[in-house]
C-alpha cells in the first residue's frame, strides 16, 4: 500500500531546509542588533551612521530590534517551524521505543556487528535461566520469547527515553521565545494593550529628586511604576586621567509616602522591586554644587541641593537618636587652585550638632574634609550636584527563559551524553551444548557501551557455572 501523500504546506512546515533559513535570518539579523546599539537618542545615530543611515534605521526599528514587530514574526515561524517539526518526527521516535524488540528474528540479530558468544552448556531453557537472571542482577530488566528451531531470544534495554532529548531542546527553545515575547514591550503595547505589563525606559533623576513614572525607550511616552523611586546620592570616582572609574546612587523606594526599600545600585548591581529593574546606566552634571554629609559612625549619609542664589541658607538633619544637626555656607570665594591649573573656591562651614559648640573650618570645592565633634564624626564634601540616570525595565517573561535555559541544559545533556542501549541474547543449542551470543546496538556513544557490552558478555562467561 503506497504511504499517504504529506499535505505540501505541512511538509513545507515541516522542512529542514526552512529550520536552516529561519535560523540564518535569526542570527545575521542579531548581527544588525549587537552592531546598533540599542534604545539611543535619534541624535546618536545620525551622529554615528548620518542622516541616511539613521533614517533606515528608524524605518526598520533597528534600534530596538529585538522588540519590533518584523523580529517578532520572524520568531513566531521559526517557533511554528520547530512545533511541526516535532510533531511530524514525534511519532516515528514514539513507535521507534515502543517497538516489540524480540520479534526480530535470530538470523537477522546475528548479522549486526557488536556481538560476543559465550558457550553456557546444558539445556538451551536452563541456559536461557542463568541468562535472563544475569541480566536481570545487572540491572537489565529482561523479556523473553521463545523462538523457531528451539531458540530462546533474551532482550533488555536501557535509556529508551533518552531519544526524546531532541524534543526537550525543543520544548526549551519555545519556552524561552515564549519568554521573550512575554517580555517584549511592543507586545505589551500593542497585543495586550497594557503598557505597564512589560516596558523598556528611563529616566534622569537629580539627587534628592524621586519619581514614580519614567520615560519609554520606544515612544518617550511616560509610564506609570506603580511606586516612587528617590535618589538620595550619587557618588562617582575618577581615574587620573579624569575619566569615570566608578559610579553609584543610593535609592530608596517609597509606597504612599512611606520607605520602604533601601539600597545603592551601580553597574552591574540592580535594583529589583516589583518586577522592575533599574540599572546604573549613566550620570549628567547638573551645574550648581551639592552638600554630601556622611556620619561616619552609623554610614547614614546625607545631602542638601545648593541654590547658587541662595548658597548661605541653613541645612540641618535629624539624627537617629533623634536629635537636630545644622551646617551652613558662612562664605565662598574663588582662589587659585591649590594644583596651580585654573580656580576652585574656598568656603567657610559653620556646622552644629546636639553636643558642644559649633564647629568653624574651611573647605575647597569637591575635596572631603573630616569633622571631629565630641558624640560624632563626620566626613563633609561640597561637590557638584549630578543627576543618575537610571535604565528600568520590566521583564515578566525572564523567568520563562531562565527555566527554558535551565530544561535546555537538561536536554542538551540527554540529547548528546545519554543513549538508548539494547541487548539480546540469543540462547541455542550449538554441538550438542547451548551457546548464548550476546547482541549489542546502541544509537550514540558506541565506544563506551561495546566497553560495558563486553564486561557483561565476560562477566557472565566468568559466571555461567
Amino acid at each position: 500500500m503506497a504511504a499517504k501523500a504529506k499535505n505540501p504546506v505541512w511538509a513545507f512546515l515541516a522542512s529542514v531546509r526552512l529550520a536552516l533559513l529561519l535560523i540564518g535570518l535569526l542570527a545575521s539579523t542579531s548581527i544588525i542588533g549587537t552592531v546598533v546599539q540599542q534604545n539611543k537618542e535619534p541624535e546618536h545615530y545620525v551622529q554615528a551612521w548620518g542622516k541616511t543611515g539613521a533614517a533606515v534605521i528608524d524605518a526598520f526599528h533597528f534600534d530596538d530590534m529585538y522588540n519590533s514587530v518584523w523580529f517578532l514574526l520572524l520568531l513566531g515561524a521559526f517557533s511554528l517551524n520547530l512545533t511541526v517539526c516535532s510533531i511530524d518526527r514525534l511519532p516515528g521516535v514514539v513507535r521507534l521505543v515502543r517497538k516489540d524488540n524480540l520479534e526480530i528474528s535470530p538470523e537477522q540479530l546475528l548479522k549486526m556487528k557488536m556481538q560476543r558468544t559465550v558457550p553456557v552448556g546444558g539445556s538451551v531453557a536452563a541456559a536461557a535461566e542463568k541468562a535472563a537472571a544475569y541480566l536481570t542482577g545487572k540491572g537489565w530488566k529482561t523479556a523473553r520469547r521463545d523462538k523457531e528451531g528451539g531458540q530462546i531470544l533474551l532482550f533488555a534495554q536501557k535509556g529508551g527515553w533518552t531519544r526524546y532529548g531532541v524534543y526537550v531542546v525543543h520544548i526549551s527553545i519555545l519556552i524561552i521565545l515564549l519568554g521573550a515575547v512575554i517580555g517584549s514591550p511592543t507586545v505589551a503595547k500593542k497585543i495586550l494593550k497594557n503598557e505597564q505589563f512589560a516596558f523598556k525606559g528611563g529616566v534622569l533623576l537629580p539627587e534628592t529628586r524621586a519619581t514614580s513614572r519614567i520615560f519609554s525607550y520606544d515612544d518617550e511616552s511616560e509610564i506609570p511604576l506603580g511606586f516612587t523611586v528617590r535618589c538620595d546620592f550619587f557618588d562617582i570616582h575618577f581615574y587620573d586621567n579624569g575619566m569615570p572609574k566608578d559610579y553609584l546612587s543610593g535609592l530608596t523606594v517609597l509606597e504612599d509616602g512611606k520607605e520602604v526599600l533601601t539600597t545603592t545600585i551601580e553597574v552591574n548591581k540592580p535594583l529589583i522591586y516589583k518586577g522592575v529593574t533599574f540599572y546604573q546606566s549613566s550620570y549628567n552634571d547638573m551645574h550648581r554644587p551639592i552638600i554630601h554629609l556622611t556620619n561616619t559612625a552609623t554610614g547614614k549619609k546625607m545631602v542638601f541641593p545648593v541654590n547658587p542664589q541662595e548658597y548661605d541658607k541653613t541645612q540641618s538633619w535629624q539624627e537617629a537618636d533623634g536629635s537636630q544637626g545644622m551646617l551652613r555656607i558662612q562664605s565662598a570665594e574663588s582662589i587659585p587652585s591649590p594644583s596651580g591649573a585654573g580656580s576652585t573656591t574656598k568656603m567657610q562651614i559653620w556646622l552644629m550638632d546636639a553636643q558642644g559648640p559649633p564647629s568653624m573650618f574651611s573647605i575647597f570645592y569637591n575635596q572631603p574634609v573630616i569633622v571631629e565633634r565630641p558624640g560624632a564624626k563626620y566626613e563633609l564634601r561640597i561637590g557638584p550636584h549630578y543627576a543618575t540616570g537610571l535604565q528600568v525595565a520590566k521583564d515578566p517573561g525572564v523567568w520563562w527563559v531562565y527555566g527554558g535555559s535551565a530544561l535546555m541544559l537538561l536536554g542538551l545533556w540527554v540529547a548528546f551524553f545519554m543513549s538508548h542501549r539494547k541487548i539480546w541474547i540469543c540462547v541455542r543449542e550449538e554441538k550438542g551444548g547451548a551457546t548464548a551470543v550476546f547482541i549489542g546496538q546502541v544509537n550514540k556513544n558506541s565506544l563506551g557501551f561495546e566497553n560495558t557490552f563486553a564486561a557483561l558478555a565476560e562477566g557472565f562467561s566468568g559466571n555461567r557455572r
